[in-house]
């Protein structure tokens, strides 16, 4: 079998440490880009699918932080490798506090250790696309659905029920006397796309930054309390310092009078929820990249002591381009129950034992929402029945799993353990045990 060749992009105003690492890579059966220059290479990530990155950091002129920014924001799945030979301390800070750097490599380095590095960069953007590829596909055909049905609706004059359903609330244009005054002038609101109980999010125009933004304005129950006010900034620090490919960023918290709304990136795609409505039961062999998509952007933000607290289907969306997102993650959190003795805030369907108690939480609540997401992703149906109230469901444990075989029915039952004691320790164990049950499966190690 011919092993697939990836575009490796090396970047240093060193000519001479340029030279050294074609060298050092030449046997290797990818292509291999260098230039000199931090502008070139910014062309390069343009024009090219690039795999893997390796970037002096400290330039003249444009440095490597610019280049990392312009290289995630070009591909999100790029392996970027620093290459530095001590550079500047507030320069380094800058570069991990931006996030999406794989490794740093000290100069001068092995030529061993920097080839080990190169050959694990690329198997790790391979796996990183398995999902989005995967991915790319459903949200091309969900998007030839729409068009089809936007089709028919403009033939017939008829709105589709599915149409209909989904911009009950989103993409509302906000007329002028119904927007909320936010006394400013950078922000234009233009649409509504949701609504719940701790405000409604606002699809805006950033006119400094000449950019599309997500507003959300928190409810005015929320912004009057003094109490409230100071644990929202306090978890928006943290919260706005998580960048990460599959969680959308928080951009900022601001006052305007006595309301307060945050600012997010804006992201163009469908919901989980859409997935699920369209396509049934998700085939389970094509679990395990999504499920460490999921892993991955959870385990992060955990560590970042950012819980999210609202993990649902309809915070879960899928870009056009087959990269998923979590949204509202650090933001959430600002509004739920952890902030007030016996609050209970979330959607109760996903929520934990303890959230509905409204007792304070931990990571693990979001493994139980995370687990039940899962279980509907592959069955097509929540573990609720949908004919149950909403106090039912506040006040009772899900049904039986069923439908699934049994080693990955285990691992989710651990996930949704009444007692958070007996859930799995972290997302990132708990998608890793799904995993490999699943791929044990479709190799035939696990009897169903």
């Amino acid at each position: 079998m011919t092993q697939k060749s990836y575009n490796i992009l090396l970047v240093d105003d060193d000519e001479v440490v340029l030279q050294a690492l074609e060298v050092h890579l030449a046997d290797l059966p990818h292509t291999v880009i260098s230039t000199h220059s931090p502008a070139k290479a910014i062309g390069v990530l343009g024009c090219g699918d690039i795999a893997v990155l390796i970037c002096d950091l400290n330039m003249p002129g444009i440095d490597g932080n610019t280049v990392l920014a312009e290289a995630r924001k070009r591909n999100p799945d790029i392996v970027s490798i620093i290459l530095t030979g001590g550079a500047d301390q507030a320069v380094m800070i800058d570069a991990i506090n931006r996030g999406g750097i794989w490794k740093f490599i000290m100069k001068p380095w092995k030529r061993d250790d920097l080839v080990t590095s190169v050959i694990e960069a690329v198997e790790r953007y391979a796996r990183l696309c398995e999902p989005r590829a995967q991915l790319k596909e459903i949200a091309e055909k969900l998007s030839e659905l729409s068009q089809k049905e936007e089709q028919l609706q403009h033939t017939t004059g008829r709105q589709p029920k599915r149409i209909k359903k989904k911009k009950a609330i989103r993409l509302r244009v906000v007329e002028k006397e119904d927007r909320p005054d936010l006394q400013s002038d950078r922000y234009e609101l233009q649409e509504v796309l949701g609504e719940g109980q701790a405000g409604i999010v606002y699809k805006a125009q950033d006119t400094l930054l000449n950019m599309p933004v997500a507003i959300k304005v928190l409810s005015p129950s929320l912004s009057r309390k003094e109490f409230w006010e100071q644990s929202l900034k306090d978890e928006a620090r943290i919260a706005m310092q998580l960048s990460h490919r599959h969680i959308v960023r928080l951009h900022n918290l601001q006052r305007s009078g006595d309301r307060m709304f945050l600012v997010m990136e804006h992201v163009e795609g469908h919901s989980f929820r859409e997935v699920i409505v369209e396509y049934g039961a998700f085939p389970i062999d094509g679990l395990p990249p999504i499920a460490q998509v999921f892993g991955d952007a959870i385990s992060y933000a955990h560590r970042h002591g950012v819980i999210h607290g609202d993990l649902k289907p309809e915070n879960i969306l899928l870009t056009g381009d087959g990269v998923l997102k979590i949204i509202d993650f650090g933001i959430a959190s600002l509004t739920n129950a952890k902030h007030s003795t016996g609050l209970i805030a979330g959607t109760p369907a996903y929520m934990s034992p303890e959230q509905k108690r409204g007792e304070l939480l931990d990571t693990r609540t979001d493994i139980y929402s995370l687990g039940i997401i899962i279980y509907e992703l592959l069955t097509s149906r929540n573990p609720f029945p949908e004919d149950m109230s909403t106090d039912e469901v506040l006040n009772s444990m899900p049904g039986p799993l069923v439908g699934l075989p049994h080693p990955v029915t285990v691992v989710l039952e651990k996930a949704i353990a009444a007692d958070r004691d007996d859930r799995w320790r972290s997302a990132g164990e708990f998608t890793d045990a799904l995993v490999a049950v699943v791929s044990s499966l479709s190799h035939g190690g696990i009897n169903p």
